[in-house]
C-alpha cells in the first residue's frame, strides 16, 4: 500500500498534468518535470486509461514518450498496447514512438510491421518515422538493409531530410564502407538538402580509419572550397589518419591551418598526435607535445597520461612510466583500470615483478574492478618469471571467483606448463578450457604440439593436427616446424619429408626456419642428395 506522503505527491502530479494539458497542449515536454520515475509516469497513464470519456491521444503521447526517454521501452510498448486496446486511435507520433521501442530493443520485425500499421492507416511516414527505422537497422547491424529500405523510399519520391542521410552514413562509415558512404554523400549533394559539416566529417574520419587519406585530403579541400569552414573535428580526423600513415609533413600543414583559422587543439587533438608519437618511439616530440599542450591551457586527461604511460613501458622505460602514473595523483586525476593494466604489463615484461604485484594488490585494496586482461598480464608475467605456483594460485582464484579466464589466459598457462614439460598438465588445461565452452586457437594447438615433440611423443603431436585439421583450423608455419623438428630427433626423417610435401602441396608458405631443420636433420642422417 502507498504511503499518504507519496499518495499526495501522485495525486499532485495528476492533477498537474490535467491542468497542464487544460492550458498548454502543445507543450509536451514540460510534463516530464511531474514525473519522478517510471511508477508516477505509470500511474498517471492509468489514471487516464479509466478516465470516461478517454483523453486525448496527445496526453497517451506525452506520458509514453517520457517513459521512452528513461529508457524504459519495454513498459512503453505494454502502455502502448495498453492504449489500443482501450480504443485510443494511435497517431502518427504514437506509431513512431512504437517503432522506435522495437528498433532498440533489436525486434526490427515487429518495427516493420508497425510501419506497415502506418501505412495500412494512410499515414505519410514522416521523417524522424524514417530515420528511426534506418536507424534500427544499422545499431543491430543491419546496414545492408538499411540501404534497401531507403532505395526503396526514394523510389517511392519520398525526400530524406539531413537527419536520414546521417545515420546512413554514419552507419557505413562503422563498418568500414567508407567508400559506399561517399557514394550516398554525392546523392545526397544532388538532393535538396545538403550535407553539413558533421556529414562530411564522418566520411573524412571514416577515409582515414581506412587510411585512405588522399581521399580525406580531397573531401576536405572540396568542402573547403564550397565555402564550408571546417571545425576541430574535421582537422583532428585529418590529423589522426595522416599520423597512422606516418605522413607528418601533412600533419605539420594542418597544424598551422588550425592556428591560422584560430582554431585551436583541443584535448582529444593533442592525444591523438602523442599517442602516434608514442607508437613510433618518439617520446621525446610526445613529451613536448605534452608541454605545448599545457602551455596551450588545455588540461590532460586521463587518456593522456595513459598514453605516455603505455609509450615509456612500450619502450623499455618503465622508471619514467612510474613518474608519470605518479604524477597523475598529483594533479588530482585518479588512474583507471587501464592505468595500473598499462603499468603492471610494463613491470611484466622487465621482469620487475614484485612491482607488478604491488600494483596489483593495491588495486585490490582500493576495491577496483579488475578485468582478464589485467589478470592474463600477471599470470604471464609470474610464469616468465619462474613463479608458475603463484600464477596458479592466481588462476584459481579467477576461476572460482573473478572474471572468467579467457583463450588467451590459457594459452599462458598451457606454455608454462609445457615449457618446464609437464606436457600432460598441458592437456589437463586444454580440456578444462574446453570444458568452459571455449575454443582452442592455432596457437592452443601450436604450444601443445610442440609440447609434445619436446617431450618425444610424436604420435601424441600428429593426432593434434588431425584434430586441428578436423576442426577447420589451419596449420601454420609454427605447426609444421614444431614436428618436423620432433619427427627429425627422433630419427623419423622419411616421415618428416612426406609430411614436407604435404605442406609443400596444401600448407602455409615454406619459411628458412623449416628448411634449416630438415637441412639439418638430413646432414646428420647423412642423407644430403
Amino acid at each position: 500500500m502507498l504511503c499518504i506522503a507519496t499518495t499526495t505527491r501522485l495525486r499532485y502530479a495528476f492533477h498537474k498534468f490535467l491542468r497542464f494539458f487544460s492550458h498548454c497542449p502543445k507543450q509536451n515536454a514540460k510534463i516530464l518535470s511531474s514525473f519522478n520515475g517510471i511508477d508516477d509516469a505509470v500511474t498517471l497513464f492509468n489514471h487516464l486509461i479509466n478516465m470516461q470519456p478517454l483523453p486525448s491521444v496527445i496526453q497517451f503521447n506525452t506520458i509514453i514518450g517520457s517513459v521512452v526517454k528513461m529508457k524504459h521501452c519495454p513498459v512503453a510498448i505494454s502502455l502502448l498496447k495498453q492504449m489500443v486496446f482501450k480504443g485510443v486511435t494511435p497517431s502518427i507520433f504514437t506509431l513512431s514512438i512504437w517503432i522506435n521501442c522495437y528498433c532498440h530493443l533489436g525486434e526490427m520485425g515487429f518495427a516493420f510491421s508497425v510501419l506497415g500499421i502506418v501505412l495500412k492507416r494512410g499515414y505519410q511516414p514522416n521523417n524522424i518515422t524514417l530515420t528511426t527505422v534506418m536507424k534500427g537497422l544499422c545499431i543491430n547491424g543491419e546496414v545492408q538493409k538499411a540501404m534497401d529500405f531507403h532505395d526503396n523510399v526514394a523510389a517511392q519520391g519520398m525526400l530524406l531530410d539531413e537527419v536520414c542521410y546521417g545515420t546512413l552514413i554514419n552507419g557505413l562509415c562503422k563498418i568500414g564502407r567508407s567508400i559506399d558512404a561517399f557514394q550516398l554523400l554525392q546523392e545526397m549533394e544532388g538532393q535538396v538538402v545538403k550535407p553539413n559539416i558533421v556529414i562530411y566529417n564522418m566520411i573524412i574520419d571514416s577515409f582515414c580509419k581506412d587510411e585512405l587519406t588522399c581521399k580525406a585530403r580531397d573531401l576536405y579541400l572540396k568542402i573547403v572550397d564550397m565555402g564550408i569552414d571546417p571545425d576541430i573535428l574535421t582537422y583532428t580526423s585529418l590529423i589522426r589518419g595522416f599520423c597512422r600513415t606516418g605522413q607528418w609533413g601533412e600533419v605539420k600543414q594542418l597544424m598551422c591551418e588550425m592556428v591560422n583559422k584560430n582554431i585551436n587543439p583541443n584535448v582529444y587533438t593533442f592525444n591523438v598526435l602523442i599517442d602516434a608519437f608514442c607508437r613510433k618511439g618518439k617520446m621525446i616530440e610526445a613529451q613536448g607535445m605534452f608541454n605545448l599542450m599545457v602551455k596551450r591551457g588545455q588540461q590532460p586527461d586521463i587518456v593522456t597520461f595513459n598514453t605516455l604511460i603505455s609509450g615509456h613501458c612500450l619502450h623499455g622505460n618503465v622508471l619514467e612510466a612510474r613518474k608519470l602514473f605518479d604524477t597523475v595523483f598529483e594533479r588530482g586525476i585518479l588512474p583507471d583500470v587501464w592505468s595500473y593494466t598499462i603499468l603492471i604489463i610494463g613491470y611484466c615484461k622487465c621482469k620487475r615483478i614484485d612491482e607488478a604485484v604491488s600494483l596489483f594488490n593495491e588495486m585490490r585494496c582500493k576495491n577496483m574492478v579488475l578485468d582478464i586482461v589485467l589478470y592474463s598480464s600477471l599470470i604471464d608475467g609470474l610464469c616468465k618469471s619462474g613463479r608458475i605456483s603463484y600464477a596458479w594460485e592466481l588462476f584459481s582464484t579467477i576461476n572460482n571467483d573473478g572474471p572468467p579466464p579467457n583463450v588467451i589466459t590459457y594459452n599462458i598457462l598451457i606454455d608454462a606448463f609445457c615449457k618446464i614439460q609437464d606436457i600432460d598438465m598441458g592437456i589437463e588445461l586444454f580440456k578444462l578450457m574446453c570444458g568452459k565452452g571455449l575454443t582452442p586457437t592455432v596457437l592452443t594447438y601450436n604450444i601443445l604440439i610442440n609440447g609434445y615433440c619436446k617431450s618425444k611423443r610424436i604420435r601424441e603431436a600428429m593426432n593434434l593436427l588431425s584434430v586441428m585439421q578436423s576442426k577447420n583450423l589451419a596449420p601454420d608455419s609454427i605447426t609444421y616446424n614444431s614436428l618436423f623438428d620432433g619427427l627429425c630427433k627422433s630419427g623419423r626423417i622419411s616421415d618428416a619429408w612426406e609430411l614436407f610435401k604435404v605442406m609443400h602441396v596444401g600448407g602455409p608458405p615454406v619459411d628458412v626456419a623449416t628448411y634449416n631443420v630438415l637441412l639439418d636433420a638430413f646432414c646428420k642422417a647423412q642423407d644430403v642428395a
